[in-house]
């Protein structure tokens, strides 16, 4: 198989006419952690969300190569789900009293729900691709198959009715051909043996909106109609379902390796599915209603950062008015203790004001210290010639004197000697 390959038909039955339901652009792997200097070189992939019409199948248009995508699975499910898959041994032992039963998990990882189940006495196998978490389950002590779970690698007579259950918990949606896993553990299931999983239903990814946990490795999103439609042609039979809050909306199935008639229960899901995530008017609605969303998202994010830097800006505009006022506060106290003098507070800008009103005539002294350093090729030396000139500071002293006539603080009749320094 090639590394990347666009799916061409439905993994379901085959049908050629699949809808695009979300467009998500190019992705990388969500299960690869690189490091800062491998970013720019990860590869990434295009990645659609496509719709059968025909058996009701949500699933992916990217195909990529197992070998790729989990060659260096990292992901070990011990570090979060510990707790949750001891109870959930717990609740299918008091359920199917599994002591003394045979137990396949596929994707069994690093060994989280084989572990609690082979303590309480059960006899139990586990399958998966990925080495690292295949170690660390084996170092458990715990017999696990580091393969894929397909049909040809368990076609042997030795698994054939071996298991009286098979379980595979959020790895059901990572296989590309599904039809042979199914064939698989049809094969490997005694005959009235149980198929128990744990998928994302396509429900909760549709009204929570989680376009989010779109990604290549999770190739299905599963209804209860799309399952029933698969594992029939296998003569295999849904019997129960049970919501579950895990992963933001999961669903664990219940599916006998046996031919018989549906439930009242499965039967009502399966009408209500018709009219809502097993409809095309509906699932498109979810694609549209993401599009929606996402420009929404990228409008608020644009006001937001607006918003966040006039904030900064105000913030940092009223710190430099805090400093200011601290440092004149200091420098007023200062002033006065050596001077014995009050400190005046008014601003350049109200001294000139205030004295404006007296003299009409008066200006601001332009010293060159305002133009250096601002790359000003030209600036000048003085102020108005001939006027009454204010001097001050930011705040605090200040002095009024009459300019001479080059706008300099010098006795006018200076510039009538013969000697005159000049800068």
């Amino acid at each position: 198989m090639n590394e990347y390959t666009k799916r061409l038909e439905c993994a379901g039955c085959g049908n050629k006419s699949l809808e695009t339901i979300l467009d998500l652009g190019s992705v990388p792997f969500v299960g690869e952690f690189p490091t800062k200097q491998e970013l720019d070189s990860q590869t990434r992939w295009d990645l659609e969300l496509v719709f059968c019409d025909n058996c009701k199948l949500v699933q992916t248009d990217s195909l990529i190569d197992p070998k790729v995508a989990f060659k260096n699975y990292r992901y070990l499910s011990s570090v979060s789900l510990f707790t949750y898959f001891t109870e959930t041994a717990k609740v299918l032992n008091d359920r199917y009293n599994l002591v003394d039963k045979v137990v396949l998990e596929i994707g069994c990882n690093d060994g989280v729900l084989l572990e609690p189940l082979s303590k309480l006495g059960v006899t139990v196998d586990g399958v998966d691709p990925s080495e690292i978490p295949v170690k660390i389950a084996r170092k458990k002590g715990l017999n696990v198959f580091n393969k894929f779970f397909n049909y040809e690698n368990f076609k042997d007579s030795y698994f054939k009715d071996r298991y009286d259950f098979v379980l595979a918990n959020n790895s059901f949606a990572h296989i590309i051909d599904v039809q042979d896993v199914i064939k698989g553990i049809h094969r490997v299931l005694k005959s009235g043996g149980y198929f128990i999983f744990e998928v994302h239903y396509l429900k909760s990814l549709i009204d929570g909106m989680q376009w989010d946990n779109i990604y290549h490795e999770h190739i299905y999103y599963y209804s209860i109609t799309a399952l029933n439609n698969m594992f029939k042609k296998y003569n295999m039979t849904i019997v129960d379902f049970e919501e579950m809050p895990i992963h933001s909306g999961s669903i664990r199935v219940t599916v006998v390796n046996d031919e018989i008639g549906l439930s009242n229960e499965i039967q009502n899901k399966l009408e209500l599915e018709s009219k809502t995530i097993a409809n095309i008017d509906y699932i498109k609605k979810y694609g549209d209603d993401v599009k929606t969303y996402v420009i929404d998202f990228n409008q608020k994010i644009k006001e937001y950062l607006i918003i966040s830097g006039i904030s900064l800006i105000v913030s940092l505009y009223l710190f430099e008015g805090y400093l200011t006022f601290k440092d004149s506060f200091t420098k007023a106290q200062l002033y006065e203790k050596q001077t014995g003098n009050k400190w005046d507070r008014r601003t350049k800008f109200s001294i000139y004001e205030d004295l404006k009103k007296k003299n009409n005539k008066i200006v601001v002294k332009v010293s060159p210290s305002n133009y250096l350093g601002k790359n000003y090729s030209i600036f000048p030396l003085s102020s108005v010639s001939n006027s009454e000139t204010i001097y001050c500071n930011e705040n605090g002293y200040y002095s009024i004197y009459q300019s001479d006539r080059y706008g300099f603080d010098n006795p006018d009749e200076e510039w009538d000697n013969k000697e005159i320094e000049y800068l």
